[in-house]
Parts: C-alpha cells; structure tokens; sequence
C-alpha cells in the first residue's frame, strides 16, 4: 500500500472511529434524558406545591436526594431533560418574583448556582447572577425579565459561574448599578460602567453593602454584607476559601461576633467552623451545590450538605432553584 493510500485508510478509519463515538455519545445523552426525565418532573410536581422553605423537613431532604443522581451525571448538563427542568424553575421564580411585593424584613430567592436575589423595601439585589451554558442556560426572555426587576447586581469574584458579562451588560446598558472586585475585565471597554470595591461600605438605594476582601485560593473574592434600613443583616461570602486559619482572615476583624440574620456560604466552605467563630448567623442557607459544569467530583449533593450542615447546630434552609425564604425584620 502506497503513502497516500495508506494515509486515506488511516483517515477514513479515524472518521468512523469518530462518527461512531458521536452516535454512541448521542444515544448515551438521549437515554440518560429519558432515564431521570421522570425524576425531573416528580420533583418539578412536589416544588410547585410548596410554600416557604422550612428548616426542618424530611419530605423536603428525601425529595432533594433524588435530584443527587440525575445531577451527579456527567453529561448533566447536556441532557434535554436538565434543560427543561432548568427553564421550569427559572420560569416559577419568575412568577414569584414578579407576584411578590416586600413590604418589611427581605425575601430571599435561591437560583442555580451560587445566584441569589434579594428583595427589601429599599431595593432588589442579585449576587453572582449568571446566564448560564448549554442546557442549563436561562431563557432570554426570562432572564430580561428578571433583570428589569433588579436594581443591582454584586459580583464576588472572576470566576465565570459567579461573574457573566453577558449579564454585566444587561445591567450596565439599564443603568444599573454593578459592583465588583477590581481587576475583573479592567481592561475592556464594556467594564467601564462597573463600580470596583474591595474593602469597605457603599450605600445604594437606602441599603448599605458592605465589602470584605476575603480570597479563594489566591483568587479576590468578595463578601458582602447587604443590611436594609429595617436592621436585616444578609451575608453572601461568594467562594470564601481562607481554610488556613492565620487569624488573619477578613472575619477575624470581628472582636465581637457579628451578627447576620442569613449567611449565605458556598456548601463546601472549608473553613465554616473557624469562619462560624466570628459571624453568628440565625440562620444559614447553603448555595452553590450542583454547579454542573464542574467536574462530578466537584458538585456537592443534597445527601453531603444535609450531612455537613446539621452537624452546626444552626437552623439551615436547604432551598432548590427558584424557591424563596422569607427574612423578618429586626425592628
């Protein structure tokens, strides 16, 4: 067999071997849709019958467990019924979102990801929104709608499942205020209308923000504390990672213990006990469970947070993607 023949055959082999592994990762996307579509749609039925989140609920706990096997997949985010049961949720927030008027005290929405979006009297603010990919991707009509409720967007650190310049520009082109840590996207032009912070305290419509440089790994990250004028205290702390306890860390600044009616931590923070020493919570929410796009290894489920949080001693809500808690006022 000459060169050029034998090269063709080579070619010819690489592109079966090729077209085959596309039909087998084909199939493989539409079986395992079809495999947990009805594990979707059951915990679609259950959310859309319940109320306010409660701490305490084993119903709630048994059916959050049954997402952990759909979610875990690795194709999860490719898979058709992922996508819709995504869209669903993002559609009842939404609903919620746009039916529910904050008179006192502030509600609190959980979204994908490390998302949340908090409504007072004051204001409506986002944390870490993002768009997201592939399947698990809002609707753009939905995510317009959702923004065009929002007055602010904070941003906690670089990383591109907390940090979107798609929605970056959404916000910026309403003119809306968008905080974030310096150096994320400095240098392009679109940044221009981004408010850089680090340290400190800003003041926006009537509530006051206050940053904390906190890191993960060597990464800025900002925590923020979100006070209204009615004296609810609400803590996001982003991808908060100082786990070696120096005593150097941005919550060792507290002599005294300060206090948050919500601490909203990443699920896997390494350092919550030392972190627990200085922030005292009545209660606590984890976030940032199932970032699908992360390796499976990297995903927390349902079964690890019930088993980390109730080992605190804290009231903890454990809210699925769209479902709010309701925050009373201090005073």
């Amino acid at each position: 067999m000459n060169k050029a023949r034998y090269a063709t055959s080579v070619f010819l082999t690489l592109m079966l071997f090729v077209s085959f592994a596309v039909i087998a990762r084909s199939q493989s996307v539409s079986e395992l849709s079809e495999k947990y579509e009805p594990v979707f749609q059951k915990a679609l039925d259950w959310l859309a019958a319940q109320g306010e989140v409660k701490s305490v609920d084993p119903e709630r706990e048994a059916t959050l467990k049954t997402l952990d096997a759909p979610l875990l997949e690795p194709l999860a985010v490719q898979l058709p019924a992922t996508g819709r049961f995504f869209r669903a949720r993002m559609a009842a927030f939404l609903q919620d979102f746009q039916q529910t008027n904050v008179a006192s005290g502030a509600v609190v929405w959980k979204l994908y990801n490390h998302s949340v979006v908090i409504r007072s009297p004051e204001a409506t603010i986002a944390i870490d929104l993002i768009s997201g990919m592939d399947r698990i991707a809002w609707d753009p009509a939905t995510l317009n709608k959702a923004i065009s409720g929002i007055d602010v967007l904070l941003i906690t650190h670089s990383h591109n499942d907390h940090a979107d310049m798609r929605v970056v520009k959404k916000f910026i082109a309403a003119g809306k205020p968008v905080l974030a840590p310096p150096g994320l996207w400095e240098s392009l032009p679109q940044a221009s209308g981004i408010t850089y912070i680090r340290d400190g305290e800003i003041t926006i419509k009537n509530i006051r923000i206050t940053v904390f440089p906190s890191f993960q790994g060597m990464d800025p990250n900002n925590a923020y504390l979100v006070e209204t004028t009615d004296g609810v205290r609400i803590m996001h702390i982003g991808d908060e990672g100082e786990k070696n306890a120096t005593g150097k860390e941005w919550y060792a600044r507290f002599k005294e213990p300060l206090h948050v009616d919500l601490l909203i931590p990443n699920c896997w923070s390494p350092n919550i006990d030392d972190l627990l020493r200085f922030v005292a919570p009545s209660a606590i929410l984890p976030s940032h469970e199932f970032e699908i796009t992360h390796f499976p290894s990297s995903r927390a489920t349902y079964d690890a947070i019930y088993s980390k949080y109730s080992k605190l001693n804290i009231p903890f809500f454990v809210s699925f993607w769209g479902e709010k808690l309701i925050i009373k006022a201090a005073r």
